[in-house]
């Protein structure tokens, strides 16, 4: 397009966690093409392939444009017709009223995809429509992949909103657990391009060390080694560092006396783990181990960070815990150059305060809680089932193919009364609603960087206008959650002149003296705020009393005196024995980017199980071999793919995978993969008491050869 025939618009992506900042030229047409915005004061020119391919998204045929309708029963696959916002909102207003009328007041559900953690306005409409209707039983995303780090921040700082992100600027060690940030650019650190701050600690001279199952693709000489682990062990080698530290006297004991309580316990829960002791079940020589703990001690400002490779394992939370510890008894843990709290331009960290000493309630499926608002997530079909549950709203989520238990789910979908799916995209979940709603996509909205908050060494706020108007009859979330209110006579954002879903977040900008208005008058509608100071993760962001660090909090007893259990039954674990991991690429995103073209390329095609040769030769399988993986949670078939960045007794898979019975969307149809999350458990015991997290690492599996 020529100058004169476009326009450009300073806005930025919202598909993960950095939020890369883009200019987004537009012509008469209201034709995008994305470029990285060179201007931004942080990201400088950063951004990824996925987010500047976003327009095949916004542009996609198969892209949901009008709401549709169910015209047949559940027992057959979908038939919709399309229908007008008035007709719909009327239709599923009678619906709703018609089904509380039938079986109570909180027989309406919800569950919310991740997608909307980044669309600031969303939330504001679903929590807005579910206080109305009086919504009991919500689920959401989180509980699949970092409801154990709101529980364990919850109990050891006082508040599940301070996540203390490393000081990239100034460590000499940086160790990384569980993640692979040139994959996934980061996750609860928001930052631009997160490999050139890893190279910049190698640089001058730090050490980075990455401790993961395989030799991840963010492992370079430029950006440090990798220690490879057994999965599901990081609790243990954990332990064994601060085992050491203590046993070394490498701790500060001064610092730990002023900022730390039931130090004691801490030191109690650690003493039966030495590097001897666990070296065999988390698969590291106990000198590594020990080698980690003096280097990590020793250095010069030390940061940890922890992601979904701990997460989802069976005991994330007291992982993250530990992960807090590592930090706290070296002294790091509000110090330059080790683990800091950036407030950005409003103290998140100020709320989010337990509600009570015990979260825990009973419930048909054992003792259970809320995190983060949420139900485990693994429990929905069981309460859809059980009868709870009669209508379910589905915002930015697709349970079917995210969550464990496929067959499972979509029985317990078909018994709805009436599931109502919000999405850009008509997914493996909308095929058995009785509305799907166009949403906008961010592109087409207003929006604010809001999910940043504590999480950015670099701060910074940024508001972006809608680049383009909705294609077709595409709304925001908000604007869906408020018609439907409309429609049932209830109060919503609809009923004011000018209604504002960011009004809230306009109130927390008054705490850094700056509004909305303000922001759209700066150039690229964007404010760089003060770096993150040492000094404020204890003077803010602590809640405990005296702003100490809870090392041992009480709730966690049961856990720890489980934790020794699972550590003996790992000790006699078969050694052959094969457990599933979940494996992250540049060419998808969860569920919902699999009907982009520039993401299948020749090695993206599908997901196979990826396999160490050893253990592939040993059981007798040649690469690309089609095989049979299972458990006593389900089975799938893959094709085998030699892999030797992975240990023995380790395979992996991607998720999101499974679009063979998904005919609207053409792309990903043809290219369906499997949903490995069949493999996975679901339902009582298949999550994490402490924080509802889901399993989903570290799966036990056998792979046979297919008959």
């Amino acid at each position: 397009m020529s100058a004169e025939d476009r326009r450009t618009v300073h806005t930025f992506c919202r598909i993960c966690e950095p939020t890369c900042a883009l200019i987004a030229e537009v012509d008469e047409t209201q034709t995008v093409r994305l470029l990285p915005d060179k201007s931004h004061p942080v990201h400088r020119g950063f951004a990824c392939h996925k987010g500047l391919n976003f327009t095949e998204i916004h542009h996609d045929p198969d892209r949901l444009n009008t709401p549709l309708r169910r015209r047949n029963g559940k027992d057959a696959a979908a038939d919709f017709e399309a229908t007008d916002w008035d007709s719909a909102a009327q239709a599923i207003a009678e619906r709703l009223n018609e089904v509380q009328a039938r079986w109570g007041a909180e027989s309406v559900g919800m569950y919310t995809g991740n997608p909307s953690a980044f669309n600031s306005t969303a939330r504001v409409g679903s929590r807005a429509f579910a206080s109305a209707l009086g919504v009991r039983y919500a689920f959401g995303s989180g509980t699949q992949d970092c409801a154990n780090k709101f529980a364990a921040s919850e109990q050891v700082f006082g508040t599940a909103n301070l996540h203390p992100i490393p000081d990239f600027k100034h460590t000499r060690y940086f160790l990384s657990i569980g993640s692979n940030p040139k994959i996934s650019h980061a996750s609860f650190v928001h930052m631009t391009d997160p490999m050139a701050s890893i190279r910049e600690v190698v640089r001058r001279g730090g050490k980075v060390l990455h401790v993961n199952p395989r030799r991840i693709e963010s492992a370079t000489p430029a950006t440090g080694s990798v220690l490879q682990i057994k999965p599901d062990t990081d609790l243990y080698f954990l332990a064994a560092l601060i085992h050491e530290i203590f046993s070394a006297d490498l701790h500060d004991a001064d610092y730990l006396a002023a900022h730390g309580l039931r130090v004691d316990a801490l030191r109690a829960f650690v003493s039966d783990f030495s590097a001897d002791r666990v070296s065999a079940v988390v698969g590291v020589p106990a000198d590594d181990i020990r080698q980690v703990a003096r280097d990590f001690a020793s250095a010069d400002g030390a940061a940890v960070h922890a992601s979904t490779g701990i997460n989802m394992g069976r005991q994330g939370t007291l992982a993250y815990w530990l992960v807090q510890m590592l930090s706290l008894v070296t002294g790091n843990l509000g110090r330059r150059g080790g683990n800091l709290y950036s407030p950005g331009y409003f103290p998140a960290a100020t709320v989010g305060k337990p509600k009570s000493d015990n979260p825990f309630f009973d419930s048909e499926f054992g003792e259970i809680r809320r995190t983060a608002g949420s139900l485990p997530g693994n429990l929905l079909a069981d309460y859809i089932e059980a009868g709870h549950i009669k209508a379910l709203v589905v915002m930015s989520g697709n349970p079917v193919l995210s969550m464990g238990g496929e067959a499972k789910m979509r029985a317990a979908l078909k018994k709805l009364d009436l599931l109502i799916v919000i999405d850009i995209y008509a997914g493996a979940t909308a095929e058995h609603a009785d509305f799907v709603l166009p949403a906008t996509d961010w592109l087409e909205r207003e929006d604010i960087n809001a999910l940043s908050l504590g999480f950015q060494p670099e701060p910074y706020v940024q508001y972006t206008e809608a680049v383009v108007p909705p294609i077709g009859e595409r709304r925001a979330e908000w604007w869906i959650f408020a018609r439907i209110l409309q429609a049932l006579g209830q109060p919503s954002l609809l009923d004011h002149e000018a209604p504002d879903p960011l009004s809230k977040i306009d109130r927390q900008l008054a705490h850094s003296d700056l509004s909305i208005d303000a922001l759209k008058n700066m150039p690229g509608h964007v404010h760089r705020l003060p770096d993150p100071e040492p000094d404020l993760l204890f003077q803010l962001a602590v809640h405990h009393e005296g702003a100490r660090v809870d090392c041992c909090p009480p709730l966690f007893e049961p856990d720890l005196a489980r934790a020794r259990e699972i550590f003996e039954e790992l000790e006699n674990e078969d050694p052959n024995a094969l457990k599933l991991i979940t494996l992250r690429t540049n060419y998808m995103v969860n569920s919902w980017f699999h009907n982009a073209p520039s993401l299948k390329r020749q090695h993206a095609l599908d997901n196979p199980l990826h396999m160490n040769p050893q253990d592939a030769e040993r059981l007798g399988f040649a690469d690309q071999s089609e095989v049979l993986v299972s458990n006593r949670h389900g089975r799938i078939t893959a094709t085998v793919r030699y892999d030797d960045t992975l240990r023995q007794g380790v395979v992996a898979m991607t998720h999101g995978w499974g679009h063979g019975n998904n005919p609207r969307l053409g792309v990903a149809s043809n290219h369906p993969g499997v949903n490995v999350n069949e493999l996975l458990p679901t339902g009582p015991e298949s999550f994490e008491r402490l924080s509802s997290q889901s399993f989903m690492t570290g799966i036990p599996v056998e792979v046979a050869a297919v008959a």
